[in-house]
C-alpha cells in the first residue's frame, strides 16, 4: 500500500514544501488537525480584495498532507474562497468517485491534484489530502482555533 500511495510525483511535491513556514503578520491564521492520524497543519493567509495574496503553512503530517499543502501554496494565490471551495469539492468528489484522472478542474493549474489518484483506493487517507483545503477554507470563513 505504501508504494502505491507514495508515488514519485507525490514525494516530489512533499519534498518541495512550497509555502512552508509562517508568514509574518498574516491576516488569518488557523491550525487544524486530524485526530485519526495525527496530521496537523497551521495555515497563514494574507488577503487582498477577498483573494488570497499570500499563503504559507506549517505542516506536521504524512507525505500526502505535505504534498497537498505544497500544491495549495503553489495554486491558491489569487483565488477566492468560492474558487477554493470549488476545487475542494472537485477533489473530494474525484477521490470518492475514483475519477481524478478525468476531472475537469476550474483552472488548468489545479490539474496537478491528479497525482492523488492512487489515494482513491484508500478512503481512510482522503483526509490526509483534503486537510490543507479544509484548513484554508475554515480560515477564510473566520473559524477560530
Amino acid at each position: 500500500m505504501i508504494d502505491q500511495l507514495y508515488q514519485k510525483a507525490i514525494l516530489k511535491e512533499a519534498a518541495a514544501a512550497t509555502g512552508s513556514g509562517a508568514l509574518s503578520n498574516p491576516d488569518l491564521r488557523l491550525t487544524v488537525h486530524n485526530p485519526l492520524c495525527g496530521d496537523r497543519i497551521t495555515v497563514y493567509l494574507k488577503l487582498e480584495d477577498n483573494k488570497v495574496s499570500a499563503f504559507s503553512h506549517d505542516t506536521k503530517a504524512c507525505v500526502l498532507c505535505q504534498a497537498s499543502a505544497s500544491i495549495l501554496a503553489e495554486c491558491s494565490i489569487g483565488e477566492t474562497e468560492q474558487n477554493i471551495q470549488a476545487v475542494y469539492d472537485s477533489l473530494k468528489q474525484g477521490l470518492s468517485d475514483k475519477d481524478l484522472d478525468d476531472k475537469i478542474w476550474p483552472e488548468e493549474k489545479w490539474k496537478i491534484l491528479n497525482i492523488f489518484h492512487p489515494v482513491s483506493d484508500h478512503k481512510n487517507r482522503f483526509t490526509c489530502v483534503t486537510l490543507p483545503f479544509e484548513s484554508i477554507l475554515k480560515a477564510l470563513r473566520g473559524d477560530s482555533e
